[in-house]
């Protein structure tokens, strides 16, 4: 499991400082200290030779040349056309994609600061089913907890263009 799921899942922390992050059918819980930036989506995407729902394709982000994920299509759904409530969230790797970097993922509008005050499991279920998601949150709002290992995985095995 991840540093950052260990932090959301409050191992031995009082509390903390998280992203809502919405897509078009669910909800991502992610720590702050996942995320290094919040853009607009007017960053041209460049697409990839082999169409795969699970990316957009690739951005250029502080000269950097980043795959952006959609969540959607990792949960097997259709991916969402960005529209003008379309944000990028870059979040930092730091397992197999640490290399990299980075690498960017579509959420819709813009993410809503919470704070995680208490890890009652009985609000955390663990689902093993979903690829990309390690637990989903059940407190005001449902919400999944992205598989950030899985996620770098993914990111690494596609290859940008030349």
């Amino acid at each position: 499991m991840s540093n950052a799921v260990d932090e959301l899942l409050l191992d031995g922390s009082d509390a903390v400082s998280a992203l809502l992050l919405v897509l078009a059918n669910n909800s991502l819980l992610v720590p702050l200290s996942a995320v290094a930036e919040v853009a607009n989506n007017d960053m041209a995407i460049a697409p990839l030779e082999n169409p795969d729902d699970r990316f957009y394709g690739w951005i250029m982000w502080r000269d950097q040349q980043l795959p952006l994920l959609s969540f959607e299509g990792i949960l097997g759904e259709t991916p969402v056309p960005l529209t003008a409530q379309s944000r990028v969230v870059i979040l930092n790797a730091v397992g197999a994609a640490a290399e990299r970097g980075f690498y960017g993922l579509v959420v819709q509008g813009y993410p809503q600061r919470v704070n995680i005050v208490d890890n009652d499991e009985e609000l955390t279920k663990k689902l093993e089913d979903i690829p990309g998601v390690l637990y989903q949150v059940v407190q005001e709002e449902a919400a999944l907890i992205p598989d950030f290992e899985y996620l770098e995985r993914l990111s690494i095995g596609i290859h940008a263009p030349a």
